[in-house]
């Protein structure tokens, strides 16, 4: 293969150390008469390669120095010219590049592992050369192993007779990032080399082909199928275990290749690609961004379904496609900080949330027209003052209304525009930006004269698309126009709920009749799901009372359902308490006891927010498992927002009735009563 050098190449190495060997080329950083007389040079360019990859040998200093930590004395200059050469290499070079060491022998795997990560190269090593692992040493991620035969064929880790050992974050791992499209439309002119593992070094890892190639071969046909790939668009005939990507890699080396790849990681969580290899070589493909799949660098198992027989990608796709149509857009559902502003015919609306008096007059009437012609729902956070902090409740509120729009948008459907009207506080900024979302924001100092303070027609309107880079001028009018500019911008799509756990999530926790439907339907299902809330990318606590609800419908406690339910059905306005069960709960043996206190005071986060019952259940909690008094005084105290001196009468006079129920724990409701009334 040709080698690209540039003048930064010639300042690190003379052309004359390239040699030709059985496939591709190995570069060798050391003088030429060294060369010639080293017998180990001789040997690595005699050994057998793997077509479209370059292999490149260091010199002693260099080859040496790699055998030390980063830095250690003695290493340091070795390393540092190590690094200045490798800099000389454009990424689409070290995209294909292979370190070969001089002194393989006696290494161990994870000695060899640690190389490669000084590297950030794959490093090749003979498994007969290997040494036995060292006191301390760590096995190495079967992840970072391709395995090869004698004649550098693909073939399973454990049959290997060379190993490469790719490193935990890559010298180059954007290759072909911002190349030349007629760059792009070369390398696909041949196949791209299969064995290619990338790990980015921020817990993902990239297979096969990088991503602007893949983007360029398949991405239009890709975005056909409008989703990403879940569980539920696996064969029915079960697939292979597969012990690392290197082996997935393997399995999937013939040309004509086809398959759905299921990755779960320790966490729970699960990731659903296609693998694909054809004439521009082998890829793994995510339809969900239309573009090469990113995989998670952790894993707990690797499951391949290969499919025999399958039509090219577009045929293979369609088949996908009818096997399991995109399902309905959900209604969004308001929790009761949440607003809906009708727009056109009244069958759409506007997502209000915040200040309402800041939705009127001509600022209304100009929304309402932008987003009649929007292309995606459209939801306004109307936030004046960024002196206002947020409540946890409000905040919860925007969280579970940008999940809801996200899910419709893994279900196929537009993703929303998000207008921040004023100086939104940091915490709601933070948020809106952990969603793939298109923002447009009226901040307060964008008039004439960049001086203002207050909300004000005059101020100029800053669009951010989804991947948060600001699109075209500021603009002083809100138009359809300029919310189609801005939401044109499709983000990729990264994580996929289940649609059973998607609809329960999205039913607001005070809608009983709603929460009560979703479990009769789909009660079996959910358990099983019930561990994927933990993996979801979301404020913690914001889904705990729906996880409260699955543990005690799993255990099938029906005297802790019917209180939660009457607690979630109470409403505001009649004082909601989670305090009714209290006493049947301090009668059960301890670990019932203790399920049903956590169960109730997980009700009480997320959306409820209901801080006022979850010190008292907390402070009880405590007081039953045997904490001294100051523990359940301070339960109580670090809740005093929830606790205002004119609402304290009713929680009292309740805590104080327990002692009439339970005369045997008077002494800790007294305790509590008492904290409550002196909370400061």
């Amino acid at each position: 293969m040709n080698l690209p050098l540039i003048q930064n190449h010639a300042d690190a190495i003379c052309i004359d150390h390239v040699f030709p060997t059985m496939s591709g080329a190995l570069i060798h950083t050391e003088s030429i008469s060294v060369r010639n007389r080293d017998p180990r040079v001789r040997d690595l360019t005699a050994r057998p390669g793997r077509d479209g990859h370059i292999y490149l040998a260091f010199g002693q200093e260099i080859d040496a120095a790699m055998g030390h930590g980063r830095g250690e004395p003695g290493a340091a200059r070795g390393q540092a010219v190590m690094d200045q050469f490798l800099r000389s290499l454009p990424a689409e070079v070290a995209d294909r590049t292979v370190v070969r060491l001089l002194e393989p022998g006696g290494l161990s795997l994870d000695k060899a592992a640690a190389r490669a990560n000084l590297a950030g190269l794959p490093v090749e090593v003979r498994v007969s050369d290997l040494a036995e692992a060292g006191p301390g040493e760590k096995p190495v991620d079967p992840g970072r192993l391709i395995g090869f035969d004698e004649a550098m064929g693909l073939t399973p880790v454990a049959d290997a007779e060379t190993l490469w050992i790719v490193p935990e974050r890559h010298w180059a791992p954007d290759a072909y990032a911002g190349a030349d499209p007629e760059a792009v439309r070369a390398a696909l002119l041949s196949p791209y080399p299969t064995a290619a593992i990338v790990f980015d070094g921020s817990g993902t890892v990239r297979l096969g082909m990088p991503a602007p190639l893949v983007s360029a071969a398949y991405g239009a046909v890709l975005s056909g199928l409008g989703r990403q790939l879940d569980t539920h668009d696996l064969p029915g005939t079960g697939g292979r275990a597969i012990p690392g990507y290197g082996d997935l890699i393997t399995a999937m080396s013939a040309p004509g290749s086809r398959g759905f790849v299921e990755v779960h990681t320790p966490d729970g969580a699960s990731v659903v690609v296609l693998a694909h290899h054809d004439h521009h070589g082998l890829s793994f493909l995510d339809p969900g961004t239309a573009g090469a799949a990113v995989l998670p660098a952790s894993t707990s198992s690797i499951v391949l379904h290969p499919v025999e027989g399958a039509p090219e990608l577009a045929g293979w796709l369609a088949e996908i496609a009818a096997n399991r149509p995109l399902p309905p857009m959900r209604q969004i559902r308001h929790t009761s900080g949440v607003h809906s502003l009708p727009i056109g015919d009244g069958n759409r609306s506007v997502d209000v949330i915040g200040d309402q008096a800041a939705v009127t007059g001509r600022f209304r009437t100009e929304l309402i027209a932008a987003a009649e012609g929007a292309d995606g729902p459209v939801i306004v956070i109307a936030t004046p003052r960024p002196s206002d902090r947020p409540s946890a409740r409000q905040l919860f509120d925007l969280e579970h209304l940008l999940f809801q729009h996200r899910q419709n948008q893994l279900a196929g459907g537009p993703p929303p525009t998000v207008i921040i009207r004023g100086d939104a506080p940091a915490a709601v900024l933070d948020l809106v930006g952990t969603y793939p979302f298109a923002v447009v924001q009226q901040p307060s100092n964008t008039g004439r004269t960049g001086t203002g303070f207050g909300l004000n027609l005059d101020n100029l309107w800053i669009g951010r698309d989804a991947t948060g880079k600001q699109v075209s001028a500021p603009v002083r009018s809100l138009t359809a126009d300029f919310l189609r500019t801005v939401g044109a911008a499709r983000p990729e799509v990264t994580a996929v709920v289940a649609p059973e756990l998607a609809e329960l999530l999205s039913t607001p926790l005070d809608d009983v009749v709603g929460l009560k439907s979703v479990l009769a339907e789909h009660g079996s299902t959910l358990k099983t799901l019930a561990p994927q809330i933990d993996g979801l990318s979301v404020q913690p606590d914001l889904f705990a009372g729906w996880q409260a609800i699955l543990r005690i419908e799993g255990r099938a406690d029906e005297t802790l359902s019917r209180a939660a339910f009457d607690y979630l059905g109470a409403g505001d306005a009649r004082g909601r308490t989670a305090l009714s069960q209290v006493p049947l709960l301090v009668d059960r043996d301890p670990a019932s006891r203790a399920e049903g206190f956590s169960d109730l005071i997980d009700l009480t986060r997320g959306p409820l927010d209901d801080g006022a019952s979850r010190a008292i259940l907390g402070a009880i909690k405590l007081g039953m498992e045997g904490a001294p008094l100051e523990s359940i005084k301070h339960q109580i105290y670090q809740h005093s927002a929830y606790l205002p001196e004119s609402g304290r009468t009713d929680i009292i006079r309740e805590v104080r009735a327990m002692m009439q129920q339970r005369p045997e724990h008077s002494e800790l409701f007294e305790h509590v009563a008492v904290y409550v009334e002196t909370c400061p």
